[in-house]
Order: structure tokens, then C-alpha cells, then sequence
């Protein structure tokens, strides 16, 4: 049937309506934690990131497996009746869970603590035992295992992938006692997840952004922890270097004051510098020691995020779903949006505030850093300065340097 004149006018009128806002959208609206937050809400899709804390049962720890494989589903209970199989020589009860997930499907831990044993359980599939502080461990077993013993552990880390089908996972308590961890299991922890499936295409292109979005936050805090950790190296070599000449300087002041050569104030300053970069000293000892606990806490969290993402975008893609596409659509809705579009536009304006504050900074920490540099090289050719420091100096000024490049580059 033909259509009228009028309804066709009204047809051309929304797609232009629809087309319209993608033009005057505002650029880079995939990266705006309000708009993702916005979307997640809007659309009911779960926050994709890394959990704190800890799991409280099995039904938490199959939420957790869900992040990464919305299918996975629990199939057997604490004390379910197992009889002989590959995996048993008698009968007897089953002191776990099981939760079944494809092959090759990663494995998220649901409690911290250090790796303490990787051992073959058969061909092909391992258990892998995490220990806690409380010495309470689980082990992860019918897994291809991607750790090894003194590894750390937190919430969410990927400790394998799964051999076959499932994994089966056991909790012993300090004196060695199996417990049973199943609280009060929802139904929702045995029925398999088919959501994803079922999400409207808009859903699965905002479950593809918060996924994304979840690698870029947790890589960006990365590599500033590891610039941070190495200016944090060089700052303690020129500490280590400053309070050796004052501790060198103290006792000289002192015998100077007593020969009239320098008054008690000046003694006194000196004592005082001393107290002051001890106490820095110890700032920056505090620190480093944190530093590596913290880098592979988002070391694990990277890798999670990878795993994550690579599950998320390929369903996506097998709906045919392009990243083209997905940006397009936040495009489209934010334009419609004026909160949102605000809200944009003001993230905009911080961001590009703070990144202009800090190229000034760096243009002047590299101008004053280039100078000094060029007066302690001056001094090393002279033999008046030790190798380490002339080395410290250049490696901050490289630092420095490579930073604004970034930053005047981006």
C-alpha cells in the first residue's frame, strides 16, 4: 500500500530529528564518567569493575564470574553426592561449588590473599589455593592456572581459565575444616544468565562502553603509579644524598660555632635542614614501600579489565554491533540531554584547565630543571659531584621532559 504524502513527510521528519543531534553532539562524550554513569543507570547495566572487599557467598562469587561470562551458572551444591568419575576413585560427598562457564573462560578470584600452592589435579586441569590473612584458603580447581605461588591476590584477579567446563571451588577454614560458604543462595545463582542476549542492542552498546571505559581508568592509573614510582626513586637518591652531607655537616657546625666561625643560627638551620629531609626520608620510604602492592593490585585489575572487555565486545560484535556505532548512540543521547550536555561541557572545561596548569608547570619545572642541570654537569666535570647525582638529575630531567611532551602532544 501506497504511502500517503503526509506520512511520508512525517517519516522524513523523524529521521531528521533522529540524525540531527549526532551533529551537534559534543565530541569525546565516550570517556565522561557522568555520561557512562548516566547510561549505566539508565539502561540497568551492572558497573563492570573490579570489587572491593570481598565476596559474601557463592551467590556473590557467581555475580562476580558473570562480569566476564554472563552465563556462567552454579550446577552443584556443598555436599551434593558425587559418585566414581575422572575426578573421583569412590563415591562420597562433594565439599565445594561448581560453577560451569565455557573453556577458556577466565576465573576471577572472590577473596584476597596470596597464592600458596598451583598442583595438577588431572590432565590438563589444576587447583590453584589462595591463602588469606586469616589463613582461611580457597582453591580454584579444574583450571589452567595463570599465577604462581607468592603471587598476591585481590577481588577480581584472573587466577585461570577454565579447562573444560566448570570450576570447582573449596574453602578450608585456619585448622583445615571444609566450609560451606553458600549463605543463602538466590535462584538466580542456578539459572543460567541469558540477559546479555536478550539486552536491547542499546544495552549491550552501553555494557561495551562502561567495559572500555572500566581498561582506560584502571591503564591510566597505572601508568602514573609506575611514573610516580620511578620519580620516587631518583627523589630518594638526592634525599639519601642530602642527608649524608648534613649529618657530614652537623658536627662541622658545631666545631665552627665553637671557633667563632659561623654563629649558633646558622648551626642551628643546619640541624633543623637535617631533621626535615630525615623526616621526608621516611615519607618517601612509607611510599615506595606501598607503591608495589598497589601497582599490581592494578596490574590484576588491567588484566581483568582486558579479559572483560574482550568478552563484551565480541557478543557485541556478533550482534553486529561496531564501536562506530556505540559512539554515535552516547552522541545521540547526550545531544538530547541538556544535563548532560552541561555536564559534558564542564569536564571539558576542568580537564582542559588542569591539563593547561600543568603544561605551565612542566614548562617551568623543565626551564629551571635545564639550568640547574647544566650548572651540576659543569660541577661533575670538575669533580666536585658524585656519579649517582649528576645521573639522578639527568634521569628527572628526562622525566620531566617526556611528561610535557606528552601533555603538549595530546
Amino acid at each position: 500500500m501506497r504511502r500517503s504524502l503526509a506520512s511520508r513527510f512525517i517519516i522524513l521528519a523523524w529521521m531528521v530529528w533522529m540524525a540531527s543531534p549526532l551533529l551537534a553532539a559534543p565530541p569525546g562524550t565516550t570517556q565522561v564518567p557522568a555520561v557512562i554513569d548516566a547510561l549505566r543507570t539508565r539502561f540497568g547495566v551492572t558497573d563492570l569493575s573490579t570489587s572491593e572487599g570481598k565476596v559474601a557467598d557463592i551467590t556473590g562469587l557467581v555475580a562476580l564470574q558473570r562480569t566476564l561470562c554472563p552465563e556462567a551458572v552454579l550446577t552443584s551444591g556443598f555436599y551434593d553426592w558425587r559418585t566414581v568419575s575422572r575426578y573421583r576413585r569412590n563415591p562420597g560427598l562433594h565439599l565445594g561449588y561448581d560453577i560451569a562457564m565455557p573453556a577458556g573462560t577466565p576465573v576471577r578470584a572472590g577473596w584476597p590473599g596470596t597464592v600458596v600452592s598451583v598442583a595438577p589435579w588431572t590432565e590438563g586441569e589444576w587447583g590453584l589455593t589462595v591463602r588469606s590473612a586469616s589463613g582461611t584458603e580457597v582453591t580454584y580447581g579444574h583450571i589452567r592456572p595463570s599465577l604462581s605461588a607468592g603471587d598476591p591476590v585481590q577481588v577480581g584477579t584472573i587466577v585461570g581459565t577454565i579447562s573444560i567446563d566448570h570450576v570447582d571451588v573449596k574453602m578450608r577454614d585456619s585448622a583445615g575444616n571444609y566450609v560451606d560458604f553458600g549463605g543463602q543462595a538466590s535462584a538466580s545463582a542456578t539459572t543460567p544468565f541469558a540477559a546479555f542476549a536478550a539486552d536491547s542492542r542499546e544495552a549491550q552498546m552501553v555494557t561495551w562502553l562502561v567495559a572500555r571505559n572500566s581498561l582506560e581508568t584502571s591503564e591510566s592509573e597505572l601508568e602514573g603509579r609506575r611514573r610516580e614510582k620511578a620519580s620516587a626513586a631518583l627523589e630518594r637518591r638526592r634525599l639519601e644524598s642530602r642527608r649524608v652531607e648534613l649529618e657530614q655537616a652537623v658536627p662541622l657546625m658545631a666545631r665552627y660555632v665553637e671557633e667563632g666561625l659561623v654563629s649558633r643560627a646558622e648551626a642551628e638551620k643546619t640541624r633543623s635542614d637535617l631533621a626535615t629531609t630525615l623526616q621526608a626520608l621516611a615519607r618517601l620510604k612509607k611510599r615506595q614501600k606501598e607503591a608495589p602492592e598497589r601497582i599490581a593490585e592494578l596490574e590484576n585489575q588491567v588484566r581483568a579489565a582486558r579479559s572483560r572487555l574482550a568478552v563484551v565486545e565480541r557478543r557485541a560484535r556478533q550482534r553486529g554491533i561496531t564501536w562506530a556505532e556505540v559512539t554515535g548512540f552516547v552522541n545521540g543521547v547526550v545531544a538530547r540531554d541538556a544535563r548532560l550536555r552541561d555536564q559534558v561541557l564542564d569536564y571539558k572545561r576542568d580537564k582542559q584547565e588542569t591539563r593547561t596548569r600543568r603544561v605551565g608547570e612542566l614548562r617551568q619545572e623543565v626551564r629551571a630543571g635545564r639550568q640547574n642541570l647544566a650548572e651540576l654537569e659543569n660541577l661533575y666535570e670538575m669533580g666536585g659531584l658524585p656519579r649517582r647525582e649528576i645521573e639522578a638529575a639527568r634521569e628527572r630531567q628526562q622525566i620531566l621532559e617526556a611528561e610535557l611532551k606528552s601533555l603538549e602532544g595530546s
